[in-house]
C-alpha cells in the first residue's frame, strides 16, 4: 500500500511538471515574435497613422486611409507630437483645425499616461507619503513621515522614530471629519513623486463611496469633497500631474467605465473607450490639445480610440486584426490545460491553470488507445489510467510510460 501511494505521489507531480513544461518548451520552439506599430491619431488626415519599415529597414509611414509616407512627410501630419522636429527645420504649422498653435502650446498640452495590470495586482504596504503642495523652495523634497488610514482616523508616523506625530494626526482627521469623510478608506491614490513641477496631493473614497481630495499646503490640511456622487462607485483613481495642469486624474467605476476629472472645478468626463478593467487591461494614453490617442490592451485583444480632447467625444475607433496564430491552434489539440507559475497581470508567483481545451481529447483518446495495444494482457487492472490518459493526454501518459519501464 505504500508503495503504491509512493507511485502515485511520484505520477501526480511527474504530470504536473508535464502540465508546466511541454507547453513552456512548446511554445518557446514554435512561437513567433509579434508586435504592434505606434499608432498615433492624425489631426492633420483625422486617421490613425503607423510607423513601419519595409523588408530592408526602410522607414515606411501609412495610415488607414491607404495613404503612405516618407519620415518628414509622417512628422508633418502628427504636428503635436513631432513638434521639435518640425520646430527645428522651420516647419511647425501655425494652426490645426484653424486654431492657432505654437510649439510651446504642443510642448504643455502632450503627456504620456501608462499603466499596467501588475502596477494594480500588487500588495500594498498601507502607508504613504504626503508632500508639502507649496514648498519653501522649487523642488519638492521627501517628507520624514508617511501616513496610513485606520478605521477611526488618520496617522502620520515618523519614519525616523517610528512614532505618531499626534498634532498632526489630530488636525487633518479633524479636518477631514468636518468635510463629512467617514473612515476608512476604500481608495487612497496619490503620487509621491518628487519628480515634478507641482503636487495634486491625494484622493480618497471614504467608507460612503464619497471622493476627497486632500493636500498639504504651507503644513496644514487642505481637505474637499467633490461633487461626484458616491452611487459612482470608484474603483480605482490615477493622479496625474501633466504640464498643462488640465486633470486631476483618471478614475474606474464599478462598470470599468474611463473617466477624467478636470481641476478646473472637479467635473468629470467618461472617455469613451468602452469598458477597461486595470486589473486585466493595459492602457496608455498619448495626448495633446487637440486628440487623445488611448490604447487599451489584454491578451485576448487591442483595441484604439482618438478623443477628441476638447468635448471627450470619440473621433475614431481601430481594433487591430487579432488572428489566432498556427502554433497556438495546434496547441489546443496537444495540451488539455497548462499550468504556469508567472504572469503579466502580476508580480506573484503561484500555481495557475489555464488554456483548458476540449480538443485535446482527441489526442488523449489516441494515446489512451496506445497505451491500452501496450497492456492488452492486463487491460481490464488498467481503466483508471487509461481515463486519465483520456483526460490529461501527455502529461499522463509520459510519465506513465517512463515509471513502467523503469
Amino acid at each position: 500500500m505504500m508503495i503504491k501511494t509512493i507511485k502515485g505521489a511520484i505520477l501526480l507531480v511527474a504530470m504536473l511538471l508535464m502540465a508546466w513544461l511541454l507547453p513552456w518548451f512548446y511554445t518557446f520552439l514554435t512561437a513567433s515574435p509579434s508586435w504592434s506599430p505606434f499608432t498615433l491619431y492624425s489631426c492633420v488626415v483625422h486617421s490613425f497613422a503607423s510607423v513601419g519599415y519595409d523588408e530592408e529597414g526602410n522607414f515606411e509611414g501609412r495610415d488607414r486611409l491607404g495613404n503612405t509616407y516618407t519620415e518628414n512627410q509622417f512628422d508633418s501630419i502628427l504636428p503635436m507630437f513631432y513638434y521639435r522636429q518640425l520646430a527645428s527645420r522651420g516647419a511647425f504649422p501655425t494652426r490645426i483645425e484653424g486654431e492657432p498653435i505654437t510649439v510651446q502650446e504642443a510642448e504643455r498640452s502632450g503627456f504620456i499616461f501608462r499603466n499596467s495590470p501588475s502596477d494594480i495586482n500588487r500588495p500594498g504596504t498601507g502607508l504613504y507619503q504626503l508632500l508639502e503642495s507649496v514648498p519653501a523652495r522649487v523642488d519638492f523634497e521627501a517628507p520624514t513621515d508617511v501616513f496610513r488610514i485606520t478605521d477611526t482616523g488618520i496617522e502620520f508616523v515618523d519614519m525616523e522614530s517610528n512614532t505618531v506625530n499626534r498634532a498632526k494626526s489630530e488636525a487633518f482627521t479633524r479636518r477631514m471629519l468636518d468635510r463629512g469623510f467617514r473612515f476608512p478608506a476604500r481608495v487612497v491614490a496619490g503620487n509621491a513623486s518628487t519628480r515634478k513641477s507641482y503636487d495634486n496631493g491625494y484622493f480618497l473614497v471614504d467608507a460612503d463611496g464619497a471622493l476627497f481630495h486632500m493636500k498639504q499646503m504651507l503644513g496644514r490640511p487642505f481637505v474637499r469633497r467633490t461633487e461626484i456622487p458616491a452611487s459612482l462607485g470608484i474603483r480605482h483613481f490615477f493622479v496625474t500631474e501633466f504640464p498643462d495642469q488640465r486633470l486631476f486624474g483618471f478614475l474606474t467605476d464599478r462598470q470599468n467605465r474611463l473617466y477624467a476629472l478636470e481641476a478646473e472645478d472637479y467635473s468629470l468626463h467618461e472617455i469613451p473607450v468602452g469598458e477597461f478593467d486595470p486589473t486585466q487591461d493595459g492602457i496608455m494614453i498619448i495626448g495633446d490639445k487637440f486628440y487623445w490617442t488611448v490604447t487599451v490592451q489584454n491578451a485576448e485583444s487591442e483595441r484604439l480610440v482618438a478623443v477628441n480632447a476638447r468635448d471627450y467625444s470619440k473621433a475614431d475607433e481601430y481594433r487591430p486584426d487579432t488572428t489566432i496564430e498556427a502554433w497556438e491552434r495546434r496547441a489546443e489539440y496537444l495540451f488539455p490545460f497548462t499550468l504556469s507559475f508567472t504572469s503579466p497581470l502580476d508580480g506573484f508567483v503561484k500555481p495557475r491553470l489555464a488554456g483548458f481545451s476540449w480538443q485535446a481529447l482527441g489526442l488523449g483518446a489516441l494515446l489512451a488507445l496506445a497505451y491500452a495495444l501496450l497492456h492488452r494482457r492486463t487491460i481490464r487492472c488498467r481503466i483508471p489510467a487509461l481515463c486519465g490518459i483520456l483526460l490529461f493526454g501527455l502529461f499522463l501518459f509520459i510519465p506513465l510510460v517512463a515509471m513502467e519501464k523503469r
